[in-house]
């Protein structure tokens, strides 16, 4: 092969499409927007204690993780975007990417306190509560 033919394949090789990068507030704006989560939610995420915590382990421990793709963009009403805002400032923690449902976004933070090195495998298709299935069974 010579060197022309060797740059134009690297050239080629070089053009593939990389997949646009999901931004965290399009992920939460579109769990807000499909849940219709509002101030009711973020006030429940600032009063959670160990004890709902556990509670909702428990309630949800069988569940299984739901299929959520984010959108690319998202454009927000103003009420949207305080929730997300309040969400985001709230819950924030690696682990919130992978939160598919209200009750992932509010299991997140927790989930992170007690097991910050969990494989993205794990978080991807497993539902929040089942990672915590040794701490509260």
């Amino acid at each position: 092969m010579d060197l022309k033919d060797s740059l134009r394949r690297d050239r080629i090789q070089g053009k593939e499409k990389e997949p646009f990068p999901r931004s965290l507030f399009a992920h939460v704006g579109g769990l807000v927007r499909h849940h219709r989560l509002g101030e009711q939610f973020c006030e429940m995420i600032n009063q959670m204690t160990a004890t709902k915590i556990e509670d909702l382990v428990r309630s949800n421990q069988d569940t299984h993780k739901n299929l959520y793709e984010p959108p690319l963009f998202f454009l927000a009403t103003p009420e949207e975007y305080r929730a997300i805002k309040e969400i985001l400032a709230e819950a924030d923690n690696p682990y919130l990417a992978w939160a598919a449902s209200p009750e992932e976004i509010v299991l997140s933070g927790p989930l992170f306190t007690r097991c910050p090195e969990l494989a993205p495998e794990a978080l991807a298709t497993r539902h929040f509560a089942a990672l915590f299935e040794n701490d509260f069974t």
